[in-house]
């Protein structure tokens, strides 16, 4: 029989998860999380005593599992199979994105330890070197690392100064992406969109380009986390596509996922600041349109799910993928602008029918496009001359190129 799994946030008991004799996803709230602290494990599953059967839990939980061939490899050197969802749960859920934590129920009893190793850099850059083969670390004893997305990344906790492995309970607080396979500059890439969405003013965490030796990574702060005293406390948060109750291999539109107009209703219904949050979407689909993000899914934004009400999280995954259609990637949008899947084929039409669609005023939007197209043309070139002046390559300067003329596009369509 499989062991019973108890779900966590912050180390206080939110639930109990367990499989029924159809191998179905059943989850049920603990009694004392439903009186103190009244926040739901997801917007997609409201507080209630009554328990949650027939898989429907199964979507907020898959979503937290790594995908393609990371998860591959994480099943293969674990020994679990591919598609078995609460296995990789039970072996690898001790720290999630947020704060959610699973645990065997059989473990409870046991003393929780958290511990962090110290690293030199040298053995930083072989761990990262192991990642393709080790994902997560995943099987290393002390360690049940899980985070979603099909790129390699590392959970780290870092002080300033040095990176930290965190054992057991420890959270960590940044996260290291290496770069990805067969995409040149992918590192200075993210890196550079995520410092100009920061400078034109997109809420986003802080990050850096980390090199030592031959071996460079992207590092970024975790949002989910905050400074409480002398420790790190973890912060509840779900993507879009959990709190729509969308599986992770639905993440697309054209294959079920989360439209723009879902977003923005999930937003509007939920959000504690919808006003203001519904504005920053805005600005995240322009911004996203203008450095060429094809890519940006459902599961590219978060809600942070706190004690005075959901609230739109900071922004993430913000890199161009446009520019590497020379290597086959695709161009289509993960989401369409006002009906439209092709970034070459917007025009002013598609974003007034965008505007309709999520309820704003065209005019807004269409002032919106100029102004932020403006901003990045100010700020791309003195970035690119300051900070990125040690990382120049051949993608950040087809970047550029691709920057320049997508905001000079934007502005020639709508004046």
């Amino acid at each position: 029989m499989t062991t019973a799994l108890v779900v966590r946030i912050d180390n206080n008991v939110v639930g109990r998860l367990w499989l029924d004799e159809r191998k179905n996803f059943c989850f049920s709230y603990d009694s004392t999380w439903l009186e103190r602290f009244r926040i739901p494990l997801s917007l997609s599953l409201p507080l209630r005593t009554e328990p949650y059967l027939d898989d429907q839990s199964h979507s907020f939980f898959a979503n937290l599992l790594p995908e393609e061939k990371m998860r591959t490899l994480i099943a293969r050197n674990l020994g679990v199979s591919f598609n078995n969802d609460y296995g990789l749960l039970e072996r690898i859920g001790g720290d999630c994105a947020g704060a959610v934590s699973l645990h065997p129920e059989t473990e409870e009893t046991l003393p929780q330890s958290a511990s962090y190793r110290a690293l030199s850099l040298d053995e930083l850059n072989t761990i990262i070197k192991e990642l393709p083969q080790r994902p997560l670390l995943a099987g290393e004893k002390g360690l049940r690392l899980s985070l979603a997305g099909a790129q390699k990344k590392l959970p780290i906790y870092y002080d300033g100064q040095q990176y930290h492995l965190g054992y057991g309970t420890a959270p960590s607080n940044y996260i290291i992406k290496p770069a990805i396979d067969d995409l040149p500059g992918t590192v200075e890439n993210e890196a550079y969109c995520m410092a100009l969405a920061r400078a034109v003013g997109l809420n986003v965490p802080p990050s850096f380009i980390h090199q030592h030796e031959d071996l460079q990574v992207f590092v970024v702060k975790r949002f989910d986390r905050e400074v409480a005293g002398d420790a790190i406390r973890r912060l509840h948060q779900e993507d879009f596509c959990q709190a729509l109750n969308v599986p992770p291999e639905f993440k697309y539109e054209t294959e079920g996922g989360p439209s723009l107009s879902a977003c923005f209703n999930l937003l509007r219904a939920n959000s504690t600041s919808s006003g203001k949050d519904v504005l920053s979407l805005v600005n995240w689909v322009l911004f996203n349109y203008l450095i060429g993000n094809s890519d940006s899914h459902g599961k590219n934004i978060s809600l942070l799910l706190l004690s005075e009400g959901p609230r739109l999280a900071p922004f993430y995954d913000l890199l161009s993928t446009r520019v590497y259609a020379p290597y086959g990637l695709a161009e289509g949008l993960a989401m369409k602008i006002g009906g439209e899947s092709d970034p070459h084929a917007i025009r002013r039409k598609h974003w007034e029918l965008f505007a309709e669609e999520v309820g704003i005023k065209p005019k807004l939007v269409l002032t919106r496009l100029k102004d932020l197209s403006q901003r990045i043309v100010t700020a791309r070139l003195p970035l690119f001359k300051g900070e990125f002046e040690q990382f120049r390559c051949d993608t950040l300067y087809r970047l550029m190129e691709l920057i320049a003329g997508q905001c000079a596009d934007s502005i020639k369509q709508i004046a």
